[in-house]
């Protein structure tokens, strides 16, 4: 008993499944999903992510903003998560924490401890 999709992996049956009923946001991460092995094999051969998109446009198979598909290629194929702004205070914070004669960098101890040298 064969699937009539049999040729088309479960990421792709997926993303097909996902671009019939979701939100905007989720349909075009279904599309790039779908692509991604184009896009990866694009990517590998030196294509920016612009040339890669303005190829796909062209050719209708996504129709959606660059930002929108620079995100989700960076966020699945590229492996850079959003990044997340953390508070102002957060920053703060962490700089007073620091205790002001911590020295950066290296310290001679001409001194050896027994543990180092095991």
């Amino acid at each position: 008993m064969s699937h009539p999709h049999s040729d088309a992996s479960l990421s792709e049956r997926i993303a097909a499944s996902q671009t019939k009923s979701s939100p905007t946001s989720h349909l075009n991460r279904a599309k790039v999903l779908a692509l991604r092995a184009e896009i990866r094999q694009a990517l590998d051969d030196g294509w920016s992510v612009l040339a890669i998109y303005k190829t796909l446009l062209d050719e209708e198979r996504v129709n959606f903003s660059y930002q929108a598909f620079r995100r989700h290629v960076n966020g699945l194929l590229l492996g850079k998560a959003k990044a997340r702004k953390r508070p102002s205070h957060t920053t703060t914070i962490t700089q007073t924490t620091q205790p002001a004669s911590t020295a950066t960098g290296f310290t001679f101890n001409p001194q050896a401890k027994k543990e180092d040298l095991i």
